[in-house]
């Protein structure tokens, strides 16, 4: 248990880190980029452009009350915060699936800057391009980003090797 909840300990240190991270870098932007105007980088696919959006309507389109769309994600965002430090806690799970629901929870924490940004400001600070993609993104984007396209990729592969290994112990067996 003392295992588990430095486990726990750590994600929710790290996450907030990483939220903290993602808010100080949102205020340097605001305070000394102009909006709207791209700003080349040293690395070529990389631009610093300055925007602001109030949220979701890059999947949704132009919504109403954004705010309270924020307040809904905010809930599930600790829905699922509560849910991943229960599953650390009192779960019986594998050291691997341990180590990733507290990689999972510490960049849910940290991704909840545009939500807490959108209710305090009324809108989300993107300050970067990532080229080829042609939108504007900010950190918490790509803690998201890194939940859908490393975390559970990993996950999806070690589950198909543990069943590959599970069929060929029963062939064996």
């Amino acid at each position: 248990m003392r295992k588990r909840k430095k486990y726990l300990i750590i994600a929710i240190i790290a996450g907030l880190i990483l939220l903290y991270i993602d808010l100080q870098l949102k205020s340097i932007v605001n305070n000394s980029l102009v909006r709207h105007k791209p700003i080349n980088t040293f690395i070529p696919v990389l631009d610093l452009y300055l925007t602001h959006n109030t949220g979701y309507h890059y999947i949704f389109g132009e919504i109403d009350n954004h705010k309270l769309w924020s307040l809904f994600g905010l809930v599930m965002g600790l829905i699922l915060i509560s849910s991943f430090s229960y599953s650390i806690l009192k779960e019986d799970i594998e050291k691997f699936y341990l180590r990733i629901y507290a990689i999972v929870l510490a960049l849910t924490i940290g991704a909840m800057g545009n939500v807490l940004e959108i209710i305090f400001t009324g809108k989300a600070t993107d300050y970067f391009i990532f080229h080829p993609f042609p939108w504007p993104s900010n950190l918490c984007d790509q803690y998201i980003n890194a939940i859908i396209y490393i975390v559970i990729p990993i996950i999806l592969i070690r589950y198909i090797f543990k069943k590959i290994q599970d069929k060929q112990k029963l062939k064996k067996g």
